[in-house]
């Protein structure tokens, strides 16, 4: 019997939310830690990454950010030569960065209101 450092189940109870860069549905993904252990991260099968994922709210919002123009990585913008894929790929590494912005953002305001 194969001995795994973070169920599946264990993995499933740690993911709450959608991918941070596509918004894509999290399931916990059959791997092995760096130590060569078995064990399951939360990932999502959209974008072959491994993700613990965001709220909804907090992954509509970054990517309302990034269509208006928000670009957190400035070497990651989008290039006229760019093909399709590369575009969406760049566009949903700046929806990643930007879900960071924005739950540092909410963290800050719900702490404040709490203090209030």
């Amino acid at each position: 019997m194969r001995s795994y450092m973070n169920s599946k189940q264990e993995c499933a109870d740690g993911i709450s939310g959608v991918c941070s860069q596509c918004g894509g549905q999290l399931e916990p993904l059959e791997t092995v830690d760096n130590a060569r252990n078995p064990t399951y991260w939360g990932g999502c099968k959209s974008c072959m990454r491994y993700d613990g994922g965001v709220t909804p709210e907090v992954y509509a919002t970054a990517k309302a950010m990034v269509e208006d123009g928000f670009s957190l990585y400035r070497h990651m913008s989008a290039e006229a030569g760019d093909d399709e894929d590369m575009k969406l790929y760049k566009a949903r590494v700046q929806i990643g960065g930007a879900c960071s912005i924005v739950r540092q953002v909410l963290s800050i305001h719900a702490a404040q209101v709490a203090a209030e």
